[in-house]
């Protein structure tokens, strides 16, 4: 069974918005091969709409020594949005009814579904205890 993993930028006291405004003077070699064992072990990522906009508009141009931009641009994409009509970017839309969906996708073979941000999806994951 596969695991469903929330990764998260947040500040003590809660905030994970905009993380590229305030994170980056805390990035360090220590952090950049914590994230990059992160995403070499995921098997897909699960984002919502506002995550999935931010990352599509990024990462299909980035490139890189390290394979990263490669890796996070090739996994599978799973996005959980009541007003998206269509995705790109090696992405799908879940469908409703979401927590049965996302059930289903953990029963599935491959690696972990790894959730970046996506603060209202974690919000209903949580709810439905399914982060693990």
């Amino acid at each position: 069974m596969r695991k469903v993993i929330v990764t998260e930028f947040m500040t003590l006291d809660g905030v994970i918005e905009t993380p590229h405004h305030w994170s980056f003077p805390f990035w360090n070699d220590q952090v950049a091969k914590f994230k990059h064992n992160e995403l070499f072990s995921s098997g897909a990522l699960l984002l919502g709409r506002v995550t999935y906009e931010q990352f599509v508009a990024a990462w299909p141009s980035r490139t890189d020594d390290t394979g990263f931009a490669d890796k996070i641009n090739s996994l599978p994409k799973h996005v959980a949005s009541r007003t998206l009509d269509r995705v790109e970017w090696n992405a799908k839309l879940l469908g409703e009814p979401l927590v049965e969906e996302i059930g289903r996708l953990k029963e599935e073979p491959g690696g972990d579904l790894v959730v970046h941000g996506s603060a209202n999806l974690v919000q209903t994951l949580l709810a439905a205890n399914l982060v693990d």
